[in-house]
């Protein structure tokens, strides 16, 4: 698969240079993959093991109120054995749509919201079968890949991607995979879990759409720190003001410890001086 991107103005067919964030995404994944590929079956432990990191229902019911919350988040980096190809599915999908979004909002921004695309749609798939009374286990990064898939479509819908030799717009791509999911889901079809992938397609759009993919909460959150520091200083300066009248006007007898307290504090700040 390779892709042309109309929007870089290049025109031309090639393969995305590989980011951080994917770059370590991939090796972790792979990593993780193959001792289940070829030894599930002959560590006894393996299965055990993966049984305890995808994402089951049972274990939730079971559990509670002791709810096994790693799930939400091992299941996105866990496979299934028998299904190699489910593997390098997902692989191929990161790698060409999550290096092309890494690109363009950044590492510390991708690597957020692929967890995102893991963890949300996780719990909206539990949550659903909790309530069906439904017997499912999930694993797999498909939810997250179908993020990154519809993410970049919302964001270059006349991108060309090659797909087996034939180049195909990329909002096309992105329509018929979600469309096969609404199949499977309508039909209640094989043990894909349709809800996951639905819901890492339908967050990713709604990020693309919204620009919240650009948004960063840690610099949301120093931002308020900041203003909060600054109300503060502004706060100490009227509090100080107003002790400093009421010295001058009734001496400073009539300041309490804490008042006191605080005009030490302030001093100290100050330098010794008031």
């Amino acid at each position: 698969m390779a892709y042309s991107d109309p929007a870089d103005g290049s025109g031309q067919f090639a393969l995305p240079r590989m980011t951080r964030v994917v770059k370590t995404l991939l090796v972790l994944n792979l990593a993780l993959a193959l001792p289940f590929l070829f030894l599930y079956e002959v560590v006894p432990f393996l299965p055990n093991v993966h049984d305890t990191l995808s994402l089951d229902v049972d274990a939730w019911r079971e559990s509670a109120p002791w709810f096994p919350l790693w799930q939400l988040v091992s299941y996105g980096f866990l496979h299934s054995p028998h299904e190699p190809m489910h593997v390098l599915g997902n692989l191929i999908g990161l790698y060409f749509f999550g290096t092309w979004l890494e690109s363009l909002i950044g590492a510390r921004r991708f690597l957020l919201w692929y967890l995102a695309g893991i963890v949300l749609p996780g719990f909206v798939q539990l949550c659903v079968a909790l309530v069906l009374g439904s017997k499912l286990s999930v694993v797999g990064a498909s939810g997250a890949v179908l993020l990154l898939v519809v993410a970049m479509a919302t964001l270059r819908p006349q991108a060309l991607v090659i797909v087996l030799f034939v180049p195909v717009r990329l909002w096309l791509v992105a329509t018929v995979y979600v469309l096969l999911d609404l199949f499977g889901l309508v039909r209640g079809a094989g043990n894909a879990a349709h809800v996951v992938h639905l819901g890492g397609a339908a967050l990713g759009f709604g990020l693309a759409k919204s620009g919240a993919l650009w948004w960063e909460p840690w610099t949301a959150l120093s931002a308020r720190r900041q203003a909060r520091a600054q109300q503060d200083v502004l706060d100490d300066e009227a509090r100080l003001d107003a002790l400093l009248e009421r010295i001058h006007q009734r001496g400073i007898a009539s300041l309490s410890e804490s008042e006191r307290a605080f005009l030490k504090r302030m001093s100290s700040r100050r330098g010794g001086g008031l």
